[in-house]
């Protein structure tokens, strides 16, 4: 399996639109601040064939640490979330 970096997508991004390389990764910086800004401010995101972004409330509690035994308080928090749709899931099961 191969590691492709952000550079290398913008790269493959701009030849397949024709777009330039700056206009691509201006346009993904964008992206991610938005969905930042929007997860911030409470919503999912739904990008219909691609994935879904969402936030889980974890409740408080108390975990153990499974290197020592110790137990551990842990606030609640929110978390964010990715879901793949169906479609990236049935991609790889060839």
């Amino acid at each position: 399996m191969n590691t492709i970096s952000t550079g290398e997508f913008v790269k493959q991004v701009a030849e397949a639109t024709g777009f330039t390389q700056t206009q691509v990764k201006a346009v993904l910086n964008a992206a991610g601040e938005q969905l930042k800004a929007n997860l911030k401010q409470g919503n999912e995101m739904h990008f219909m064939g691609y994935m879904n972004f969402g936030i889980k409330s974890n409740k408080a509690g108390v975990r153990l640490n499974p290197f020592t035994g110790e137990k551990i308080k842990v606030a609640a928090c929110k978390v964010p979330t990715v879901k793949l749709s169906a479609t990236f899931k049935n991609l790889l099961k060839k």
